[in-house]
């Protein structure tokens, strides 16, 4: 199984900052929080990101389009039923924080790669919006973003970057930590690994 550690969900996140959508109202939702995204980044000098993360108004629009509690819950697993609502709480906060830090610290792309929107796919309250990034040398990388919606919003709580599940894969690692030592002990790496 191929592991994508903070990099690949970067990538992922990178892809948000380039492309439009042309399909249905899932693809549309997403354009529409990118385009505003950029805009604010654009603005936002590279030194600034680096230093202090995504600006409030850019961390407000991602918070917006990404369900993080969702990311989350699919990721602990069967843990997750186990955590009392308040240890739920403090992992979503956690977890969070991890992907943001991560992207804040790595948020501007070359600038040549191109987003090709491929197909959109809805089933009932899911969606999938397929998408191939293609590098300025032609390379192609595909990142499926899986959405549910939540009272009329459409939010990833997933996304595939080449063929591997974000959630799959930190599933996969949270697993190892919890059979080594405890749920308590993953909450506490997840904590200290961007402080």
């Amino acid at each position: 199984m191929k592991k994508i550690g903070d990099l690949g969900v970067i990538i992922a996140f990178i892809v948000l900052l380039s492309g439009r959508a042309v399909a249905g109202e899932p693809t549309a939702q997403l354009s529409s929080t990118i385009n505003e995204f950029v805009t604010i980044l654009i603005h936002t000098p590279v030194a600034q990101l680096r230093a202090s993360g995504l600006p409030e108004n850019a961390m407000a629009l991602v918070l917006s389009r990404f369900d993080f509690s969702e990311m989350t819950k699919r990721s602990l697993g069967s843990h997750w039923q186990a955590l009392a609502g308040a240890e739920q709480r403090e992992f979503v906060d956690a977890f969070t924080q991890k992907l943001l830090r991560a992207y804040g610290r790595s948020v501007r792309a070359s600038g040549d790669e191109k987003v090709q929107y491929e197909r959109e796919s809805r089933e009932g309250l899911l969606a999938t919006v397929e998408t191939k990034v293609v590098s300025g040398s032609g390379d192609e990388l595909p990142i499926n973003y899986q959405l549910h919606d939540v009272d009329g919003q459409w939010k990833v709580y997933d996304m595939v970057i080449d063929h591997v599940s974000i959630v799959s894969n930190y599933r996969a690692q949270f697993e190892r930590v919890i059979a080594k030592s405890s749920v308590k002990e993953l909450l506490q790496r997840i904590k200290q690994q961007d402080s």
